[in-house]
C-alpha cells in the first residue's frame, strides 16, 4: 500500500450486484472528498478474505449475498476486526433487517432504493471523522491518483471525456497496452494486491532504463488481478516484453509464480474497457494449455476451433452405445492427450465437454444396468474438479481418474453372472425402440420362452421390460424434444408410440408434466 494511499479513508464495498458497485466507486472524485474505494467483493466470504489485506476502515455492505450474507459478515467482522464501521446497504426496509444489522454493529444504515449521493458521502464523512484509528490528510489532492480515477472511469466502461486534458501530460506518448498480473495459486488471489506498491516501484524503475522514459501508470486492482498502462513509443515494444518477462521471472525466483498478460498496442484510451473485459481474458486463457509459459501477448491468440470439429462425438456416442467402453474410452484420452500447447480451443468449452462425456458415460451405465452406483455418487465431484482444473495437465489426471474407476465397473460387470445375455436383451431394446416391440417378440428373436424372459428380465434388471422400454422411448423423446421443432405427435411415433395419447400419459407419469410442457421449460432454461 502506498504511503499517499494511507492518507485517506478506506473503503471496500461489498455487494452482490456489479452495477451497484461500480455505480458507488464513480460517484464522485472519491479521493478529493478524502476516501479511495480500495477494493470491492461479490459476498461476505470474499470480503472476509480481503480485509485482512486491504485494511478497510469502512465496508458497505449489502444484506442479500450468496456465500455468506451481509448479517453473518457483519457478525464477524465487529467480533474479529472491531474498528472497522460498517454501513449496511439493501433494498429491504423490513424492521428485522434494520433490527439485526445494528445489532451486529453497524455504525448506519441506508436503503438503496431511496439512496442519493450526498447522503452517502454525508455518511462517510460522519464516520470517518469519528473513526479514531484514521488520520486524514487534509492536504492537496494529489494529481497521480486524479489520473488513477479517471483510468478507472474508462476501464470500467463509464466516459470521461471532460478529464483526458488531465492525462495528456502524465502519458505523452501516441501508444498504449495495458499489462495484467494474477497469481497462478487460487488461495493467493488477493495476496498479490498486497505487493502492487513494489511492483509499481519496480516498473517505474525498470522503465527509465528502456529508451523514449516508458510511461507507467497504475490502475485500481480488481478480483486479484493488478493492472498498469503502459505508455510508450512505436518503437518500444520489444522492451515492454522483455519487462513483463522480467516480472515473471522475478516472483518465480520468489516462488511466487504469476501469470502476465500484455495487451495488443492501442491509440485512444477509450478502448480501454474492450481491451480489459474483451483481450485480456483471452490471453490469461491460453495458461490453461499452456502451462509452461507465464507471459501472454497477442501474437499468441488463435481464432477459436469448435470442440466438435476436433472429437467425434457421434462415434464416441456409438462406441458406448455398443458397448465398445474401453474404445471409446481409448479414443477420450488420445483427444485430451493431444490438447496440450493448443492456442485454439477455449479452456471453458474443453470444460463443459469433458463434464458432459463424464455425464454420457454414466447415463449408458445405467441404461445397460452397470454396477455404476459409487460412480454416480462422485459424478459431482469429477464436475467440480474439472471446473476448478487449473491446466490442461491437471485435467487429463481427473479424466485419467474417472475413466480408471468406469473401467472397473465394466470389468465388475463381466465378471456377474448372467450379465452377457441381459447386455444382449438391453442392446436389442435400445437398438429396436422406435419399432412396435412386444415382449413376444424379443422372446422370439432370442429364441427363449416368453414367461422365462419375463422372469429372467426382472431378475437381471432393475425394471420390467415394459418399463425399461418406456423409459427408453421417454428418455429419445425428452432429447428430440429438446432438439428441434419436430411436432409432438410426430414424435410420439418416431419413439414407437401409435398412440398419442398414451404417449402423453407415459410421458407424464415418468416426467411429472406433458410433452409440450416439457418443451416449453427447455426452450425457457428451467430444466
Amino acid at each position: 500500500m502506498s504511503k499517499h494511499m494511507e492518507n485517506y479513508c478506506k473503503v471496500l464495498i461489498v455487494d452482490d450486484e456489479m452495477l451497484v458497485r461500480q455505480g458507488i466507486k464513480h460517484l464522485f472524485n472519491w479521493e478529493k472528498e478524502g476516501f479511495t474505494m480500495i477494493g470491492e467483493a461479490s459476498n461476505g466470504q470474499e470480503a472476509l478474505d480481503l480485509i485482512p489485506i486491504l485494511k478497510p476502515h469502512i465496508l458497505l455492505l449489502d444484506i442479500v449475498m450468496p456465500v455468506m450474507d451481509g448479517e453473518e459478515l457483519a457478525g464477524l467482522v465487529k467480533s474479529r476486526y472491531p474498528d472497522i464501521e460498517i454501513v449496511v446497504l439493501s433494498s429491504f426496509s423490513e424492521f428485522e433487517y434494520v433490527r439485526s444489522s445494528f445489532q451486529n454493529g453497524a455504525a448506519d444504515y441506508i436503503l438503496k432504493p431511496k439512496m442519493e449521493a450526498e447522503q452517502l458521502l454525508n455518511v462517510l464523512k460522519q464516520i470517518a471523522g469519528r473513526t479514531q484509528s484514521l488520520h486524514k490528510n487534509e492536504r492537496a489532492y494529489s494529481g497521480r491518483w486524479l489520473i488513477t480515477t479517471i483510468l478507472d472511469k474508462l476501464i470500467a466502461g463509464y466516459p470521461a471525456e471532460d478529464d483526458m486534458f488531465v492525462l495528456q501530460s502524465a502519458l505523452p506518448h501516441p501508444l498504449y497496452v495495458l499489462l495484467v498480473l494474477q497469481s497462478l495459486e487460487p488461495q493467493k488471489k488477493y495476496a498479490l494486491e498486497v505487493t502492487q506498491p513494489r511492483i509499481e516501484s519496480m516498473l517505474n524503475s525498470v522503465t527509465l532504463y528502456f529508451p523514449g522514459n516508458i510511461r507507467c501508470q497504475a490502475l485500481s486492482p480488481d478480483g486479484g488481478q493488478l493492472r498498469f498502462l503502459l505508455n510508450f513509443e512505436p518503437s518500444q515494444w520489444t522492451a515492454l516484453k522483455e519487462l513483463a518477462e522480467r516480472l515473471a521471472e522475478e516472483y518465480a525466483r520468489e516462488n511466487e509464480p504469476i501469470l502476465a498478460a500484455l495487451s495488443r498496442e492501442f491509440e485512444d484510451l477509450s478502448r480501454l474497457y474492450q481491451i480489459a473485459t474483451e483481450e485480456m481474458p483471452m490471453l490469461l486463457e491460453q495458461h490453461f494449455f499452456l502451462p509452461h509459459l507465464h507471459v501472454f501477448t497477442p501474437d499468441q491468440i488463435a481464432e477459436p476451433i469448435p470442440i466438435a470439429r476436433l472429437f467425434s462425438a457421434e462415434a464416441f456416442a456409438e462406441e458406448l452405445n455398443d458397448q465398445q467402453f474401453l474404445a471409446a474410452f481409448r479414443r477420450l484420452k488420445q483427444f485430451v492427450a493431444a490438447l496440450p500447447g493448443r492456442r485454439d480451443i477455449h479452456s471453458d468449452d474443453f470444460k463443459s465437454f469433458l463434464g458432459q462425456s463424464v455425464f454420457n458415460i454414466i447415463l449408458v451405465f445405467h441404461r445397460f444396468n452397470f454396477p455404476a452406483e459409487r460412480l454416480d455418487a462422485k459424478k459431482y465431484d469429477y464436475f467440480r474438479s474439472i471446473h476448478e482444473s487449473r491446466n490442461i495437465h491437471e485435467a487429463a489426471q481427473i479424466t485419467e481418474q474417472f475413466l480408471a474407476e468406469a473401467e472397473g465397473c465394466v470389468l465388475e460387470r463381466k465378471r456377474s453372472s448372467g450379465a452377457e445375455p441381459m447386455q444382449k436383451l438391453l442392446h436389442y431394446i435400445h437398438e429396436h425402440y422406435a419399432e412396435p416391440l412386444s415382449l413376444s417378440e424379443l422372446a422370439l428373436h432370442f429364441h427363449f420362452n416368453p414367461s422365462y424372459l419375463s422372469n429372467y428380465f426382472a431378475t437381471h434388471n432393475k425394471e420390467g421390460f415394459s418399463e425399461y422400454l418406456n423409459r427408453v422411448r421417454i428418455e429419445r423423446a425428452c432429447d428430440l424434444l429438446n432438439h428441434g421443432d419436430v411436432p409432438i405427435s410426430e414424435i410420439s411415433t418416431q419413439v414407437g408410440y401409435s398412440d398419442h395419447s398414451y404417449f402423453t400419459k407415459v410421458f407424464r407419469k415418468q416426467r411429472g408434466m406433458s410433452p409440450s410442457q416439457y418443451r416449453k421449460r427447455m426452450q425457457e432454461g428451467y430444466l
